[in-house]
């Protein structure tokens, strides 16, 4: 009867079939003998020259009794020479970033600087390129040689290797993050993770837009539960992120951040969940109906430090049983969050929502921001769901507009209904250019201001005008001077004229229409509804 096989020897046999990794080395990774990366396989030292087995060695025996390993400069490529020439004769200081190709010596690796990076992907342990030996201590003192893409890149003012973000002087650990400051009070725990462009067995230099490996901020808490939840939720599973962090802050920028907690992927770790295609459902839609969206004024936007030029303004709220509150403050990746968190049906939260800036004249590329904005429901609604809530919102509108046309007009609902319905089309037309007259005069009002609270509280009268049919205060007043200011020369003044009686009709609405001339009660107009 054949043996049975363990977990990790299946799957690092599936892993020597995908990506020619060594099977010793598949295996020592799948079982957790040490911190190598699924992608580096161990340095062949049977298959290199006697020089060269000289320095691997020496470096074996370096890191065996814990001492670092020497880094040495050689004279850079003359790209970068002239470079930085051409950079100080205009007196700005380079912002690309610094790559080195690395060689192994005796006692260390010599760096050459240059001016690019890699720029080249698809390698694997069959078609490697060039290789660099670099030993790895575990934590029970045995020590390793993997062979390394010989590419390095300067972080934090020491040099990395690019593709696993150990130090080039002591491998083994991903650097920590570099230092970065809160966005805002209240904001101290955040939330770094490391992203490997690793991918199925091949090293990638670069991706498409020249990013390579390296840390990204996911967002900022207000709690440290907060923050490991999101922590852990990016470790989860076996993908890429390698090591996710929960950083403090101080209570202000004056003090230096601390690591607090670090979340590796599991050896065990499940594989990260196949997204969902397009057309299938994103997210498993809880029992009972979905809780209603907070108002505007319960989801405000912190008070950004003043040197926060790009600060995580895209939040992320669940909904707790008993009501909404902030999870995370992110850089618009609420939906990989709620993805890896699961958020559903048998999730940590029911239902979530993600808020962000609202630039209402962005069709104009004007991105002044005016309050927030619902900006994505999760889970993701159904069709039906969509169309009950499209329903809901024109019912909304409606009945806003009866109860504003029985309160300004002195009627009972039922009026109110009997008069829209006949007056039909024409009466309903009329009240829409009044309601718009007004809102142009809010709007030149808007757009002389600065982006500011008067601003936005300028955005949130209009809001109600459009959405609530409430009045501004002087309505009728703001949109005389409107029309007043406006250019006859495509209207003639008949039409003006017009648009102030409908003003007039919508915001005191008659009590006779038919006596006052109000268009859908004519007698003609009257015969033609009936």
């Amino acid at each position: 009867m054949p043996k049975k096989q363990s977990t990790a020897a299946k799957r690092a046999r599936a892993a020597t079939r995908t990506s020619g990794t060594k099977y010793t080395a598949a295996l020592r990774y799948e079982a957790g003998a040490h911190p190598l990366p699924p992608h580096l396989a161990l340095f062949d030292a049977d298959a290199v020259d006697e020089g060269e087995q000289m320095a691997v060695d020496c470096l074996r025996a370096l890191v065996a009794e814990g001492q670092p390993l020497g880094l040495r400069m050689a004279e850079p490529d003359p790209e970068v020479v002239e470079a930085r020439m051409r950079a100080e004769e205009k007196g700005v200081r380079p912002q690309w970033k610094r790559w080195a190709s690395v060689e192994a010596a005796v006692d260390g690796y010599v760096l050459r600087e240059t001016q690019y990076g890699p720029a080249r992907s698809g390698h694997t342990s069959t078609s490697r390129g060039p290789r660099v030996p670099v030993p790895v201590r575990a934590a029970d003192g045995t020590v390793n040689v993997v062979a390394m893409p010989e590419w390095a890149w300067l972080h934090g003012g020491q040099w990395i290797w690019e593709h696993t973000g150990w130090p080039v002087q002591a491998p083994g650990r991903i650097v920590d993050p570099p230092q970065e400051f809160s966005p805002g009070r209240g904001l101290r725990w955040q939330v770094a993770v490391w992203l490997d462009l690793a991918h199925e067995g091949k090293v990638l230099g670069e991706d498409y837009a020249g990013g390579t490996s390296g840390w990204s901020t996911v967002g900022w808490c207000t709690s440290r539960e907060d923050a490991r939840q999101v922590a852990r939720a990016f470790t989860a599973h076996r993908g890429n992120h390698a090591r996710a962090d929960v950083i403090e802050h101080g209570t202000d920028n004056g003090v230096v951040s601390v690591t607090r907690d670090t979340y590796l992927p599991a050896p065990d770790a499940p594989a990260r969940p196949r997204p969902p295609a397009l057309g299938e459902p994103r997210g498993t839609l809880a029992a009972g109906p979905r809780p209603a969206s907070p108002g505007r004024s319960e989801i405000p936007e912190p008070a950004w430090y003043q040197g926060a030029k790009h600060p995580p303004n895209s939040s992320l709220i669940v909904w707790t049983g008993t009501g909404w509150r902030t999870l995370i403050h992110t850089y618009w990746q609420c939906a990989s969050i709620v993805a890896l968190l699961g958020i559903g049906a048998g999730g940590p939260y029911e239902w979530a929502e993600s808020w962000g800036p609202r630039h209402p004249d962005r069709d104009m590329h004007d991105w002044t921001q005016e309050g927030r904005e619902l900006t994505h429901r999760f889970p993701e609604p159904t069709y039906q769901e969509r169309t009950k809530l499209i329903d809901a919102m024109r019912r909304a509108h409606e009945d806003a507009l009866v109860d504003a046309l029985a309160d300004r007009g002195g009627l009972t609902r039922e009026q109110a209904v009997a008069r829209l319905a006949r007056g039909g089309e024409r009466y309903r037309r009329v009240l829409d250019v009044g309601q718009a007259t007004i809102a142009r005069a809010l709007n030149t009002t808007r757009h002389a201001l600065p982006e500011g609270p008067e601003r936005t509280a300028v955005r949130y009268v209009l809001d109600d005008l459009m959405d609530q049919h409430l009045l501004p205060p002087d309505a009728e007043r703001i949109a005389g001077e409107q029309l007043d200011s406006e250019i006859e020369s495509t209207r003639s003044p008949e039409t003006t004229a017009w648009c102030r009686r409908a003003v007039t009709e919508y915001v005191t609405p008659v009590a006779d229409p038919a006596a006052a001339g109000i268009e859908g009660f004519h007698l003609q107009d009257t015969a033609a509804v009936s």
